[in-house]
């Protein structure tokens, strides 16, 4: 989980560069290492701003208080471990010596990425992809659900929907996700994707609040089974056993194949 890095990359992605606020979400970012054992006294002094901008900024940010935020910091610095690192190669990080060993550092991890693709391939049953773009269809809102990474990954289907006259919403903060499933009806259908199952384990509160909605609900995941997997009622399993984070090119082909379906069953003239 990177919630803060997300949340102050994305806010000086969307920030004018003249606003303070900017200038210290820039500076934190600089010296993230440093926040947690940083008072607020001492974060402003770093930023050159004063200890009630560094609270608003945190309140941008989508925390509680600046204590919320070095809290989720520190978490994700933690995240940041050899074994997350691994994550990303499939268990297998190479060595820091094979970095002049030119392609052949890659091969391995370009193998299990065509083998996570491989394996979502045979997983996937046709007819449960086009039971979802028939439900997206018939659904009055599409509500997307999930970390940063899969929001965005989300987000071409989102176009591609919104385009065609649906009404699609895909928050990231989880505030605002929770604020949007809790008015969810059976008119709806909510998608929930997590690659390697970090959304689904680390925020319980709102997987119950999701299997309590009536709407339609699907989750795309590496995950073969999880809490509450009975109350979903479509489970696109992706990938592999290994719940590495190569599994995000599963997903973003799952949402690509079902921008392509829906395009092509209710888009064309």
């Amino acid at each position: 989980m990177r919630s803060a890095f997300y949340s102050l990359v994305n806010f000086i992605n969307m920030t004018n560069v003249n606003d303070v606020y900017w200038g210290a979400a820039k500076k934190i970012l600089q010296n993230i290492y440093h926040i947690p054992n940083c008072t607020i006294n001492e974060v402003a002094d770093m930023c050159y701003v004063s200890t009630a901008t560094i609270s608003r900024l945190c309140r941008k940010l989508n925390y509680e208080s600046f204590a919320d935020f070095k809290k989720d910091v520190a978490n994700n610095l933690n995240y940041f471990n050899q074994d997350s690192k691994c994550l990303l190669f499939d268990h297998q990080l190479p060595e820091a010596e094979t970095i002049n060993d030119g392609k052949e550092v890659f091969r391995d991890h370009f193998q299990n990425v065509i083998h996570n693709l491989e394996d979502t391939y045979e997983n996937i049953q046709y007819d449960d992809l086009i039971k979802i773009v028939d439900k997206i269809h018939d659904s009055k809102r599409i509500i997307f659900v999930g970390n940063f990474l899969t929001q965005s990954i989300s987000m071409q289907l989102q176009i591609e929907l919104s385009y065609l006259g649906k009404d699609c919403v895909a928050m990231y903060p989880l505030e605002e996700q929770l604020k949007i499933i809790k008015t969810l009806t059976h008119r709806d259908i909510l998608i929930v994707s997590s690659i390697a199952g970090g959304f689904i384990h680390d925020h319980p509160d709102v997987m119950r609040e999701i299997i309590k909605t009536p709407a339609y609900k699907v989750v795309i995941t590496q995950l073969e089974s999880f809490d509450y997997d009975d109350k979903f009622d479509l489970h696109l399993k992706v990938g592999n056993d290994h719940y590495s984070l190569i599994g995000k090119f599963s997903v973003t082909y799952i949402f690509e194949v079902l921008e392509a379906l829906y395009h092509l069953k209710y888009g064309m003239i």
